[in-house]
């Protein structure tokens, strides 16, 4: 999964492309857990999906996004807009039905 900058995602979006967006910091334990998850998923792409990540610590503004604290956070976006959000990781298979759902 690529390291991006807020920009980056922007720019993303302004061209309409798909992506899974995680949300991260350095020292979140389950940010981590989470990491062999998204890396299957992005193996397995079934949605035609950009996958990236940004580090909160680095671009904190991104919290403003969420509205929240609580970490990791993914997201959905099509067609230029959020299409969903999830907060924490629950295994793959959580993960997997949150993106299924965001693009139904």
């Amino acid at each position: 999964m690529e390291e991006w900058k807020p920009d980056q995602l922007k720019q993303s979006l302004d061209n309409g492309d798909k992506v899974f967006l995680k949300l991260w910091k350095r020292g979140c334990g389950i940010c981590k857990l989470s990491n062999s998850a998204t890396d299957r998923m992005e193996k397995n792409n079934t949605h035609g999906l950009t996958f990236a990540k940004i580090n909160v610590d680095d671009h904190p503004e991104m919290l403003d996004l969420a509205g929240t604290g609580s970490l990791p956070l993914f997201f959905v976006f099509a067609d230029k807009e959020k299409k969903g959000m999830y907060t924490g990781f629950k295994g793959l298979e959580k993960l997997q039905e949150f993106v299924d759902e965001s693009l139904s």
